[in-house]
């Protein structure tokens, strides 16, 4: 049975809003590791379509002058995230439950910036536009896990195997099924 043209349509729609999740992984992870660089380099400013975490945990550490083990186990779990958001953008790829897994990873991240901002900075508006944009974010990776869930639950036009394990062929306009392996009978309509 064929695809209708709206239904190839749709398939594309979704692949694509599905992909602006994985992208956003990217993004988020790279521009991620660009503010640690600039935050080494003790750069005053940082983008903000990023996670927050690493960010401010090694931000706390430097300004506190925080040495020794609690550097090194700040830089672990910098590490560790940068990892896990790795993961979910590669493996996102094949399973949508990994697109799954960046949004809870960044829907963390954008909680933790918020209780950041409203307990350890003097002026909590500061991060305002940042919190902002980590929502900005959060919905980018919603509406791409819906797609995402939306195209696994749209029927595939894949090849039917019959009971010797051959692919069947369906013929449009009501003919009759041939399987690939020549057998006729139980598989054609009366």
């Amino acid at each position: 049975m064929e695809r209708t043209r709206s239904e190839r349509q749709m398939r594309t729609r979704l692949r694509r809003r599905a992909e602006w999740g994985r992208q956003s992984l990217l993004i988020i992870m790279a521009v991620s590791l660009i503010n640690q660089l600039l935050l080494a380099l003790n750069v005053n400013y940082h983008f903000l379509f990023s996670a927050a975490v690493p960010y401010y945990l090694n931000w706390c550490c430097a300004k506190l002058n925080v040495h020794g083990v609690l550097s090194v186990l700040a830089t672990l779990v910098t590490l560790g995230l940068y990892v896990a958001y790795a993961a979910c953008w590669l493996l996102s790829q094949r399973k949508r439950g990994w697109l799954a897994a960046g949004l809870g990873l960044y829907t963390a991240d954008t909680l933790l910036l918020v209780l950041f901002a409203f307990t350890m900075l003097e002026n909590p508006a500061s991060c305002i536009l940042e919190i902002l944009t980590h929502i900005v974010g959060l919905v980018v990776l919603w509406v791409s896990l819906q797609a995402a869930e939306r195209l696994s639950r749209m029927p595939r036009n894949r090849k039917n195997r019959n009971k010797e394990g051959a692919y069947d062929e369906q013929h449009s306009g009501g003919q009759a099924v041939t399987s690939v392996s020549g057998k006729s009978g139980e598989n054609s309509p009366v």
